[in-house]
């Protein structure tokens, strides 16, 4: 009790009550509402697997597991990988 406090106590009593009084709405929800709902869960799942993939690659470039290709002295004079090594 000491930690929450006076006032959040009574903030969280009040809001039980009112949580508790409440009465159901009856509302009407077409059909628009459900695609909306779709909409924001499929976004919600492409936007944390492109943030997953993003900080995965962080991840193993972090521990040294990135599989990254390695220049020998040739490519490095000329700049950079061949076009062979890029995947044309």
């Amino acid at each position: 009790m000491q930690q929450i406090g006076v006032q959040g106590f009574r903030f969280l009593m009040a809001l039980l009550l009112v949580g508790i009084s409440t009465t159901s709405a009856h509302a009407y929800l077409d059909p628009g509402t459900g695609s909306i709902i779709l909409q924001l869960l499929l976004g919600g799942v492409a936007g944390v697997a492109l943030a997953g993939k993003l900080y995965w690659h962080k991840f193993l470039s972090l521990i040294g597991a990135g599989g990254k290709v390695e220049m020998n002295e040739q490519q490095r004079a000329k700049g950079g990988m061949g076009a062979d090594e890029r995947g044309r």
